[in-house]
């Protein structure tokens, strides 16, 4: 986000910056309750801050965070202030998780949204499994991650219309990020990596705009989730309605026509060719190729380079391999040819997909 900090602060002096985010539960986020503790907790931690320090400016940023910024102090004597205001927090019962973060280092004026930034990052650091953190350290290390194996699981679970299953593995999941005391990127990473599994299932599906909200809406509120249990919930819901719409799609396909589009979702990678596909189905390439069409709505090279794209989307967005080798694994021995149909499907470049839907999932987190 974009912060106009001109009509903020009254001086163009070195400052220091610290960010107070709040995590809601679920069932405490109505927008006029939370506006309302929001606005109370920013007015009691100005008269907290300005009781111990002279010259600061404290103000709601965004919907859940409060900013301070400090003028002619030390960044020490900051953070140890931040540390004594956990048990005052506390004691104020607020009904959520707060994270305070403490930039790393002084700034000037014409570097806050850069320290702004800086904080937001460093407030992901945190886990699910304290109140209230103080975070005055920018660390390096990478969020957990899904292996393989795991990705492989949910796809199957998801594409065969098993919520118990993905339900299981997810949870599983999620008890290892708090054991291994996991930050909170690692909980949005599970929520980014599932979205757009679920999507790439969906999408052939057609959804009516009412269902297709349904989904999206429940997806939104993963990236709200402030507890653990908030995001056990919200992967369930989701799982059960993705689950009912692929089976009732199901019901209602050819089972031939299923087995043929089991297969192309499958095997994707290889090099898969009409020939090869009527072999193996014991029928005519011609009599094969009619009866897709007829079936599905789409001949046999259109669904297969549809699904390679789909799934080429899925890893520009989840993963950061190159272009070159999500060519390679998602069919396509020629990156030339890949880039050509992804911008015939999409519109624009594999590159441009990857930077635009980053993006999108920043505005929404």
């Amino acid at each position: 986000m974009s912060v106009d900090w001109s009509n903020r602060l009254s001086a163009n002096r070195s400052c220091h910056v610290v960010l107070f985010h709040f995590r809601f539960p679920k069932e405490a986020c109505a927008s006029y309750e939370q506006q309302y503790v929001l606005h109370s907790i920013a007015e009691s931690l100005h008269i907290r801050i300005s009781e111990r320090f002279n010259d600061t400016d404290t103000f709601q940023i965004e919907t859940d965070s409060i900013v301070t910024v400090f003028y002619g102090t030390t960044r020490d004597k900051i953070a140890s202030f931040m540390h004594t205001l956990k048990p005052v927090l506390k004691w104020e019962n607020i009904r959520c998780q707060v994270i305070i973060a403490v930039g790393t280092q002084p700034v000037r004026y014409n570097e806050l949204g850069a320290a702004y930034q800086q904080v937001q990052e460093m407030a992901k650091q945190a886990n699910l499994t304290e109140e209230t953190q103080v975070i005055d350290k920018l660390k390096t290390t990478p969020p957990l991650l899904l292996s393989p194996k795991h990705e492989q699981a949910l796809s199957s679970f998801l594409q065969s219309g098993n919520p118990e299953g993905a339900m299981q593995m997810v949870s599983q999941l999620i008890d290892h990020f708090v054991k291994s005391k996991a930050a909170i990127q690692a909980y949005r990473h599970l929520a980014n990596l599932t979205a757009a599994k679920v999507w790439v299932k969906l999408e052939p599906l057609h959804l009516e705009a009412e269902e297709a909200e349904t989904v999206y809406s429940i997806i939104k509120q993963l990236y709200e989730c402030g507890t653990i249990q908030d995001y056990l919930n919200t992967f369930a819901e989701l799982f059960e309605h993705v689950a009912a719409f692929i089976k009732d799609a199901q019901q209602h396909q050819d089972p031939i026509a299923s087995l043929v589009m089991d297969i192309l979702n499958t095997r994707y990678s290889q090099d898969l060719s009409l020939a090869y596909l009527s072999q193996l189905l014991t029928m005519s390439p011609a009599y094969l190729s009619v009866f897709i069409k007829e079936k599905t709505g789409a001949n046999f090279s259109d669904h297969l380079n549809e699904i390679r794209i789909r799934k080429a989307k899925e890893l520009l967005v989840v993963t950061e391999m190159s272009i070159q080798d999500i060519s390679m694994q998602v069919g396509y021995a020629n990156i030339t040819s890949f880039n050509r149909m992804f911008k015939k499907q999409i519109g624009i470049s594999p590159g441009e997909y990857r930077k635009q839907q980053i993006s999108q999932i920043h505005k929404v987190k």
